[in-house]
């Protein structure tokens, strides 16, 4: 045994110390259970408001332990998202709310144990006038200044003839047209971000950051920034699907921040698309783990989401079930970062999962065992601090070994979770009002759904009671106050029925997904054009023809269209709508592959002058799920309203060719209804022109 002096002892617990505090972490907390809120979405001026957001933070510290908002400065104008910032240290109104308000509500939300986190844009920055005049602001007893010394020199106002030319050393990343590029090489550039930040942290009271764009100037200086500001929390914008190139940006800072989780992301993006949830997993050293960052060494720093500000409303927004994709992150390691949105749409749904989550106490370290993965299911076993879950998304009813349906917490559409940990959720109810909620009838065509609801002062018996149809394929029920759970079925008390799910008001539900709250706007956006297909005179679908209906509003109508007589097999004519032809269109599952409008029945029979039902389906629906009406052959004229969802085909009063004109000698000139003239006219409709006399005629 070797002896040590006590002078050496004390060298050497000095010598460690230095270490672990060289050594100190900033990025992300080990063993973190808190869940984040992205407190806004793009345009969300009224909504997230900080005056709104601190009404709720009774509701929101509940659940959350962290809330992101938007950068807090003046960015030069009252409807500005703050992402081409100006102002640093001063002038923090914004489109959001005044310096006062910020501060208010930070230290209300401060109060009840939930840090704000605010969003650093230091990547780029926008002059106050023009493209470079950043302003000259006091703080902390110093004036704080950027130059052109500042701006990286293959900025883009470097080739502007009517810029001067920024003298900075070159970006250290990506290029950001929209402002001039910070030269994060630079000194001073390092020392206003570095006191910017400790700023938002000691002076407004923020919790941490989220950096934007962190792509656009190399990861050893969020490094810089971090250990100079000490923020408990960082994550960084690393926008890439790509778990290499994230966790190299991770190592590039130390580790000193954490990252949003793109690549677990786009794996739940196409795993829900492709409806492959085998997509949802990827294999570590001979393991099966959850995908993207949560696996292995860098879970601490995984901020998991499903949808964020700029996803939502760009070609990387999540299309299908939010209620299961929001389980899976939240029966997963990582820190999930739930999207507002998704929170106001699901909330009831959220607030379970988070209750489970904490009475379970996962945490961003938590250890995964996957059971089952499929094309149809995932299960996996989760541990925590006080005990395991285990959460099951798809479209199985697959129970896990030593659990029965006594150990259900929480289950939704196409997601349940399973824990023998007791959770408190008496109190996650329905409003003590009485509530509507909506069901979408398109892929069930139930004749009349039924509602069948449970959990409040009144119970119905199965099949429970008929719903109305509130607009196109949507019908509605009024629920009693206090009523938690519901479920749908066709009404003939069998088990032709949904599942159960947590009834949430002004929801629609589906068979196959939450659609989340009802708009009365419809339930997807209108196609620019509508076209006419089926036995038709003048084409059909086999040959890539059909009539192209006129759109003024959300009504679309074409004059005389022609059905053709009976064909073998089918002895009525038949047809429907789509929003557009394929160009190599040669069959009817090519044709129908877009947005289609058509009967709830095969060959379902329309009435002349009488409207009938028109269903509008999402974009790629698969043939087969909207059929063809039925009418004897004539000529009609049909409109379709895409507001009502009707279709309405009337007989029309054709105006025959006049052997007796009033002028003979003048000649008569012929028109299209859309005033274009026509030399040779064929059969239809004209504006036929003679003399002083216009009429509309109809060529037989």
């Amino acid at each position: 045994m070797k002896y040590f002096s006590k002078a050496l002892l004390a060298i050497c617990s000095a010598a460690i110390s230095a270490g672990a505090l060289s050594a100190q972490n900033y990025a992300w907390p080990a063993n973190y259970e808190g869940v984040m809120l992205q407190g806004f979405f793009w345009d969300s001026y009224e909504d997230t408001k900080w005056t709104n957001l601190e009404s709720q933070a009774d509701e929101l510290s509940e659940y959350f332990k962290l809330i992101w908002i938007p950068n807090s400065a003046w960015c030069g104008g009252t409807r500005n998202m703050g992402y081409m910032p100006q102002y640093w240290f001063t002038n923090h109104k914004s489109a959001f709310g005044s310096e006062e308000e910020l501060r208010s509500m930070i230290d209300t939300f401060k109060g009840k144990g939930t840090g704000i986190i605010a969003d650093v844009v230091v990547n780029h920055r926008n002059g106050v006038n023009g493209w470079y005049d950043f302003p000259v602001e006091e703080w902390n007893g110093r004036t704080w200044s950027i130059g052109l010394d500042g701006i990286c020199s293959n900025d883009e106002m470097a080739s502007n003839s009517g810029q001067p030319k920024p003298t900075g050393a070159p970006d250290t990343g990506d290029n950001f047209d929209g402002c001039r590029d910070l030269d994060h090489t630079n000194a001073n550039v390092q020392d206003n971000v570095k006191n910017y930040c400790k700023f938002l942290l000691e002076d407004l009271g923020y919790a941490g950051f989220r950096y934007d764009m962190v792509k656009g100037y190399a990861g050893k200086y969020t490094k810089i920034y971090n250990e100079y500001a000490k923020p408990t929390f960082s994550v960084g914008e690393y926008w890439d699907g790509n778990v290499s190139n994230v966790t190299r940006w991770i190592d590039a800072t130390g580790k000193q921040s954490a990252a949003f989780d793109f690549p677990q992301k786009y794996a739940v993006n196409n795993a829900f698309h492709t409806n492959n949830l085998r997509l949802l997993v990827s294999t570590v050293n001979g393991a099966q783990q959850p995908s993207g960052l949560i696996k292995g060494d860098y879970r601490q720093y995984s901020v998991t989401f499903v949808d964020n500000h700029d996803t939502y409303r760009d070609g990387s927004r999540f299309n299908g079930n939010v209620g299961a994709a929001n389980a899976f992150i939240l029966c997963s390691p990582g820190t999930p970062c739930v999207f507002l949105p998704h929170w106001k749409m699901y909330k009831n749904q959220i607030k379970r999962l988070i209750r489970v989550r904490n009475a379970v106490g996962v945490n961003n370290m938590s250890q995964v065992t996957v059971l089952k993965s499929a094309g149809d299911v995932y299960m996996a076993r989760v541990t925590g601090t006080k005990g395991e879950l285990v959460v099951r998304i798809g479209s199985t009813t697959d129970t896990p070994e030593g659990y029965t349906d006594a150990d259900i917490k929480t289950q939704g559409n196409g997601y349940c979770v399973w824990t023998k940990t007791a959770v408190n959720l008496d109190d996650i109810q329905a409003p003590q009002e009485a509530f509507t909620v909506y069901f979408d009838n398109a892929d069930t065509r139930w004749t009349t759904p039924h509602i069948h609801y449970w959990g409040g002062d009144e119970e119905s018996t199965y099949p429970g009671e008929p719903m109305t149809r509130k607009k196109g394929t949507v019908w509605e029920y009024t629920l009693p106050k206090g009523t938690t759970q519901i479920l749908f079925n066709d009404g003939n008390g069998d088990d032709t029925k949904t599942g159960d799910y947590f009834a949430e008001p002004e929801h629609i539900y589906t068979t196959t997904d939450d659609l989340g709250v009802y708009e009365d706007n419809g339930l997807a956006s209108y196609p620019p054009k509508l076209y006419l297909l089926g036995n038709l005179v003048t084409g059909s679908w086999k040959t890539n023809q059909g009539v192209t209906l006129s759109r003024k509003s959300k009504q679309y109508s074409a004059d005389l269209v022609e059905l053709a007589p009976a064909v073998a097999g089918k002895p009525e004519s038949y047809f429907t709508f789509v929003s557009k032809l394929g160009t190599s269109a040669s069959d009817w599952n090519t044709v129908n592959s877009g947005d289609r409008f058509g009967a709830m029945t095969k060959d379902e029979a329309i009435t002349v002058g009488t409207p009938s039902y028109v269903k509008l389906y999402a974009a790629n629906t698969a043939a087969g799920s909207a059929f063809s009406w039925k009418a004897t052959e004539g000529k009609y004229s049909v409109l379709v309203d895409l507001d009502e969802m009707t279709v309405l085909l009337q007989t029309p009063t054709a105006i025959d060719e006049t052997l007796a004109d009033p002028d003979e000698d003048a000649p008569a000139i012929y028109y299209n209804l859309q005033g274009v003239r026509v030399d040779n006219p064929v059969a239809g409709p004209y504006i036929r022109v003679r003399g002083s006399k216009v009429e509309k005629i109809y060529i037989r």
